[in-house]
């Protein structure tokens, strides 16, 4: 009996190539574990560069299940400038005064914002989540300014929530590139199924 190869069709995301990507991602974390332990950072500081992380991400991952217009680039920068604008605020890495504090209280109240309006939106739906975000950063915007820069910590992981929200917003909106769900769940869902051979290519 033949045996007839069928070529994976184009789009669909190869075995092979997931389980590379998979080991890589592993060996990449584990020298990042271990470069992380030979700096021995205080687990307070991890623990805070952690929520910062999070932070940075929460936004462009949630947006990215309900809205098709989150790109790549979009999620990629929104995460990459919260972590920067956290870590500029955490370390102080700029004197958090002025224009500058201000800049960043905005930010943070934006953050407060998207962390009440998730964690509403998440037991009473959109609408509701939006009002409530709405409201936060209001209320943030009067009673935070010129507060906020008292406490760092504070404002530098609100500021990760803030910054990646507003940066992935923007770059989603400024490109006209729409996600089909439907073609995604096509391609990645069953990408270990096989092919099936055509029964009039057995023999």
């Amino acid at each position: 009996m033949s045996t007839v190869k069928i070529s994976p069709k184009k789009g669909h995301v190869k075995p092979k190539t997931m389980m590379l990507i998979g080991r890589g991602t592993m060996i990449v974390a584990t020298a990042a574990g271990l470069i992380f332990a030979s700096f021995k950072l205080d687990i307070l500081v991890m623990l805070v560069f952690v929520g910062a992380l999070w932070g940075a991400i929460v936004f462009p991952v949630i947006a990215s299940v309900f809205w098709n217009r989150v790109t790549n680039t979009a999620f990629t920068s929104a995460v990459i400038v919260g972590l920067l604008l956290f870590c500029v605020a955490r370390f102080e890495l700029l004197p958090i005064t002025g224009v500058t504090a201000l800049f960043f209280e905005i930010l943070a109240s934006v953050g407060a914002a998207v962390v009440i309006g998730l964690m509403v939106f998440g037991f009473l739906g959109r609408k509701i989540g939006m009002v409530a975000a709405a409201i936060t950063l209001v209320l943030m915007l009067i009673f935070a300014t010129g507060f906020l820069r008292q406490y760092m910590v504070l404002l530098a992981s609100l500021t990760a929530y803030g910054a990646s929200t507003v940066v992935c917003v923007i770059i989603s909106l400024m490109g006209d590139e729409h996600f089909d769900f439907d073609l995604i769940k096509q391609r990645v869902g069953n990408y270990d199924k096989k092919s099936e051979i055509p029964s009039s290519l057995k023999s």
